[in-house]
């Protein structure tokens, strides 16, 4: 974004597999006024959209790596790095901050530029070309609310840029009013784009994935900082309620599968839960090169990269926190914890040859890495050391039953049978001889729905963002983390955890903004605290 775009866009070649799936990879730039002459060129300037989400920046690693490895759930397992987003200690110079922004305006930029020429194509079908700008409009609006979320008040810049001085005669947009265009974007998207059994892969936008992020827009909304409320919790309701009702979508009866289907880079369409994901493909060094770094980073320990049948390199840079050995105290939930919290490692010893699959000792619970993301079910061959074709879920209708149980409580001042028959779809799911739950008053069921989201999304980029709309973040990473780290199952050598609470304070429920943005946008002030 900070060098000109005039008649530049993103241009991806590759066509959609099996008419569905985009594959993300840029190839060069053309001059715009010879571009956008046929539905072809039209496809590839979405695809440019929709490139941002693979940006290393984003979903490709850094979400799941720096952004949100501060929650409660995993702490980043390294004593040698002192200051970095994983340890709430960094500046606005911070080059992984810096990144996400320009990358999340560029895709706004690149959605504005498609939106303002793409009405001069002749599609033989205007309902594709309707659906092509309900994409674009919806990953618009989606980038605003990242970027919202996380810094507060920010430029809205609804029309393209095209020079650096564009950019920089725009100043804050309050964080209300930009949700307001959020909503009015992704709403006018929801009557555009195609439903999910239109399409055989999870990476396009499709209705069921407008409602279910507008309901996560709401419950934003809904809690810090906006603090709208009453109102805004009703309309999360009716969204996710909204892809409860279309029938498109249930939970597959194997919680295990969902996330094999993710690392296999396959696609599931009997039960559809996964209804939103980031394509990754192959490992950058077999013709592709769209492969992120989901489960290099933050999977089961692995030293062994030398062998053809390896389970895959993982530097393990996220291990569990005792948090998440005390959710799943009930024996009925093994399953999801067996899944999500690794009980081993894998050990490579080069003298011997010898791999072994070595369980973490009783005293050691705290060693165990983040488990979600197993590379050892990945088809790619040969396995890169850092890069994988692992899918990254944004959106699965596991989230979407706990929206609507979290929403049905906040509403309506206590659960109803709506709330109880949608937490409960999720804990059969996950434990099918456990007891339905029923009776709970307004704050047992508020605790329950928020331990339930650990439990079933963990590791999946939505905690952080959960603690600070809930308004605990602060109080959680500092006093929570303290007393968690202070425990006597808490590994001596591990103490290097409560790091995060020496530097969390108030000031990191927001980020500051970038420096890039500072140094050439004059009407942009540092947020406050910062």
């Amino acid at each position: 974004m900070r060098r000109s775009l005039i008649h530049m866009i993103v241009i991806a070649l590759l066509p959609l597999l099996s008419c569905n799936k985009l594959a993300l990879e840029p190839k060069g730039f053309v001059a715009l006024e010879q571009f956008y002459k046929n539905e072809a060129e039209a496809l590839q300037g979405l695809t440019g959209v929709y490139n941002t989400l693979g940006d290393a920046s984003f979903y490709g690693r850094d979400w799941f790596f720096a952004f949100n490895i501060q929650d409660d759930l995993g702490y980043y397992d390294r004593n040698y790095t002192t200051e970095e987003l994983f340890i709430n200690n960094f500046s606005y110079t911070n080059p992984r901050l810096n990144s996400l922004w320009k990358n999340l305006y560029g895709g706004a930029n690149r959605a504005s530029i498609f939106l303002e020429n793409v009405e001069r194509v002749a599609f033989k079908d205007n309902t594709l070309k309707e659906a092509y700008k309900g994409e674009a409009k919806f990953l618009r609006a989606y980038y605003y609310f990242i970027l919202s979320s996380l810094w507060g008040d920010i430029p809205l810049r609804k029309e393209a840029i095209t020079s650096v001085s564009q950019e920089s005669q725009i100043g804050p947009t309050s964080k209300t009013e930009i949700f307001d265009f959020i909503i009015q974007e992704m709403e006018q998207a929801e009557t555009m784009v195609y439903t999910a059994d239109k399409f055989q892969s999870m990476g396009r936008i499709n209705k069921s994935t407008v409602q279910g992020i507008l309901a996560r827009v709401y419950l934003k909304q809904a809690g810090y900082p906006i603090n709208k409320g009453k109102p805004a919790f009703e309309k999360a309701l009716y969204w996710a309620q909204q892809v409860e009702i279309s029938g498109l979508h249930s939970l597959n009866p194997d919680y295990q599968a969902v996330f094999i289907n993710l690392i296999a880079d396959e696609y599931e369409t009997t039960y559809r839960e996964s209804i939103w994901e980031v394509e990754f493909k192959g490992n950058n060094v077999d013709g592709n090169q769209t492969a992120g770094y989901l489960g290099s980073y933050n999977g089961i320990y692995c030293n062994d990269g030398t062998n053809a049948d390896t389970p895959g390199w993982c530097y393990g840079y996220l291990s569990c926190t005792l948090k998440m050995e005390d959710l799943y105290t009930m024996p009925a939930d093994a399953i999801r914890k067996n899944w999500n919290v690794a009980a081993f490692r894998y050990n490579y010893t080069a003298a011997t040859g010898v791999r072994a699959k070595t369980n973490w000792s009783a005293a050691q619970m705290v060693y165990r890495s983040a488990g979600k993301f197993r590379r050892e079910h990945e088809k790619s061959t040969p396995k890169a050391r850092d890069f994988t074709p692992i899918n990254f879920p944004v959106l699965r209708y596991a989230d979407v039953l706990l929206m609507i149980a979290e929403a049905d409580n906040e509403y309506n001042g206590a659960p109803t049978a709506v709330g109880y028959a949608a937490i409960n779809e999720v804990r059969k799911r996950a434990m099918p001889t456990v007891a339905l739950i029923s009776g709970m008053n307004y704050g047992t069921f508020q605790q329950l729905v928020r331990d339930e989201r650990a439990r079933e999304l963990c590791f999946e980029g939505t905690r952080k963002m959960d603690l600070v709309r809930w308004g605990i973040y602060v109080e959680t990473m500092t006093t929570g983390r303290r007393n968690m780290v202070n425990e006597s199952r808490w590994h001596a050598n591990k103490k290097y955890a409560s790091f995060i609470a020496d530097f969390t304070s108030q000031k990191h429920n927001l980020y500051p903004i970038p420096s890039s943005e500072l140094s050439t946008n004059s009407k942009m002030k540092q947020n406050p605290l910062w």
